[in-house]
């Protein structure tokens, strides 16, 4: 049996378990939630912090960190500023991403609380928005992160160590519009599609090209054969922050084997209502190549039979000139 150095093995453990770290810091879903062990939301707010400021103002808040545990807690409180993902829902920035925004215009008083237990505990913290900052609006988060919950080292396949290491992020969300002029704009590029199995995928890509957040919706309708007048709708975004770019998806399950016809999108929201169209026309590479077949066959059948027509045209018109020619 192989034997382990004890070097490799330490090396992979902490190059896996920083790798775990990462992934886990990663942007998360996250918003004002409660699992029944810890909880964070706003102190005079049901579900997210809702404010206006002009540029070069300050406000003080408050955030409400819940210990539902017999025992006390210590916790990483920062903030972070707000994205999309690619599926379109909000999400909050790792801890080691970049701060531009509401994660930079942040300021808590402690890195790290204590909550007792089975205690309730206010967080305030303040938010300035720097001078010559943009109007618009922007989003961020207040994150509570748990200590780090070492796994158990796990050897495989002989010579490497697997350890999976654990980490509890929650976070509230911080909503921040910032006075002036709104723009609300909605840019989409072209509709395409794509087969997946036995269904059809349809992808809208759209960019908020404005400062305000939007909340776009689309449908499609697919006319053509054989699938005729068939309205799809698109996945519809938690919400699109300004300058956030995301692909709506619409499927036909169920697809016919063969589709000849035209897919016609609407997306419509705060910006207004902006179409998108293209051509579909598939079939399976042997009903192509029957087609092609018989198509060839058929042109060389009408070819042929006009070759023949006129050969046999040519062939009267001599044997009627050679009729007309002869003696009397």
């Amino acid at each position: 049996m192989k034997t382990l150095s004890p070097r490799r093995p330490a090396r992979v453990i902490i190059a896996l378990a920083l790798l775990v770290l990462d992934i886990l810091l990663m942007a998360d879903p996250v918003s004002a939630v409660d699992n029944g062990t810890l909880g964070i939301r706003p102190e005079k707010e049901s579900d997210f912090f809702h404010l206006s400021l002009y540029p070069g103002a300050k406000t003080e808040a408050t955030a409400v960190v819940s210990n539902h545990t017999s025992s006390p807690v210590t916790l990483l409180t920062y903030p972070v500023d707000g994205e999309n993902t690619v599926q379109g829902t909000f999400a909050m920035a790792a801890q080691s991403a970049p701060r531009e925004g509401v994660g930079a215009w942040v300021e808590l008083d402690m890195e790290r609380v204590t909550v007792p237990a089975n205690t309730d505990l206010k967080v305030p913290f303040r938010l300035t928005v720097p001078q010559g900052t943009p109007p618009g609006d922007y989003a961020g988060g207040l994150i509570i992160q748990s200590p780090t919950v070492q796994g158990e080292t796990t050897a495989v396949s002989g010579d490497t160590a697997v350890r999976l290491d654990t980490i509890q992020r929650q976070g509230v969300r911080i909503y921040l519009n910032v006075a002036g002029t709104a723009a609300k704009s909605l840019a989409h590029g072209g509709l395409s599609w794509q087969r997946n199995g036995e269904n059809l995928d349809f992808i809208l890509p759209v960019r908020n090209t404005g400062n305000t957040i939007l909340h776009p919706s689309a449908y499609m309708n697919l006319s053509g054969w054989p699938a005729t007048a068939t309205r799809l709708e698109f996945d519809t975004p938690d919400g699109l922050l300004p300058g956030a770019s995301i692909d709506l998806h619409a499927t036909l399950a169920g697809a016919p084997m063969i589709q000849s016809g035209a897919a016609e999108a609407t997306v419509t929201s705060e910006a207004g209502t902006a179409q998108a169209g293209l051509r579909v026309f598939y079939a399976p590479w042997p009903v192509l190549v029957i087609g092609l077949v018989c198509f060839a066959a058929a042109f060389y059948g009408a070819w042929r039979t006009f070759r023949f027509i006129r050969r046999a045209r040519i062939a009267l018109s001599q044997l009627k000139s050679m009729g007309n020619a002869a003696p009397h």
